[in-house]
């Protein structure tokens, strides 16, 4: 349901946005509010101060970031504890070398790294260590990708701003020369083109800062924070269970565990399911 959100919202973000750009009179969109120039400097210059302020590697998550946000969706935490349960089952019933029969059909990415560290690991101290820092490592990631997304969100406004400054300079630099009755008309005219162009330039390069800052950056950096909490909800799950595994818990045990990490109804349903 997250990129059916995320999707819904940008729709609706949109229609809004459009249909306030609507004469009703005429029933067209207003042109005034499509601005190459203005357009360029905000954009070109949120992107060229991320490119200054941030490495290449990390510029990249800025595209995998919204692919992530219109497209992942956070891992169920109860397939996971079903999961888990299968595999406690499985390891009291066979032993723990059962389980490594099962590595390669894990769909989870940090299951299949966790049950490889599980039996590569003999000290259950030094695999929690490793799983932690993981999972630590992960979590890194995650909060520098939210940052250039942060960080892009108070760019677009700036620039918006020295748009509307360049904009206010065109206007008032701006003049009528000496010269002839016609001459003077003919200045006149594009002396009031040129503040037209200032005016509209100065107006909607604020509007696209304020539009890209608030509808794309910031509610681009929340979304990758929910999904970034749940996977690490759902890591520690994994955490936990792998540690379990390692420590030969019943499976009773195990599910006793497992199940306080999720809410009440979830905890309802999942106990019928693995009864």
């Amino acid at each position: 349901m997250s990129k059916l959100a995320s999707i819904i919202g940008l729709i609706l973000g949109l229609v809004v946005v459009l249909f306030n750009m609507v004469d009703f009179k005429s029933g067209q969109l207003l042109s005034a509010f499509f601005n190459l120039q203005a357009l360029l400097v905000v954009l070109g210059g949120t992107f060229a101060a991320a490119f200054i302020n941030y490495p290449l590697n990390q510029i990249a998550c800025f595209f995998k970031g919204i692919g992530k946000v219109l497209v992942a969706e956070p891992e169920s935490e109860s397939k996971i504890i079903e999961q888990l349960m299968y595999l406690s089952h499985l390891a009291y019933t066979k032993g723990e070398l059962a389980l490594e029969k099962e590595i390669e059909n894990q769909s989870d990415r940090f299951l299949t790294f966790a049950l490889t560290e599980m039996m590569i690991y003999r000290d259950e101290e030094h695999l929690r260590l490793s799983l932690e820092n993981h999972l630590n490592s992960m979590r890194m990631r995650h909060l520098n990708c939210q940052d250039v997304f942060n960080n892009m969100a108070s760019y677009a406004p700036a620039f918006g701003m020295m748009g509307t400054v360049m904009g206010l300079i065109m206007m008032m630099t701006s003049q009528v020369g000496g010269g002839d009755a016609a001459n003077v008309v003919g200045q006149s005219e594009n002396m009031l083109n040129s503040l037209l162009t200032g005016m509209g330039l100065a107006l909607v390069t604020t509007f696209y800062g304020v539009l890209f800052a608030n509808f794309i950056f910031i509610p681009m950096a929340g979304k990758l924070k929910v999904l970034s909490d749940a996977e690490v909800v759902k890591d520690e799950i994994i955490i936990y269970g792998v540690m379990g595994l390692k420590q030969k818990l019943p499976p009773l045990m195990m599910k006793e565990s497992l199940l306080s990490y999720v809410n009440h109804k979830t905890k309802q349903k999942l106990d019928l399911e693995l009864h």
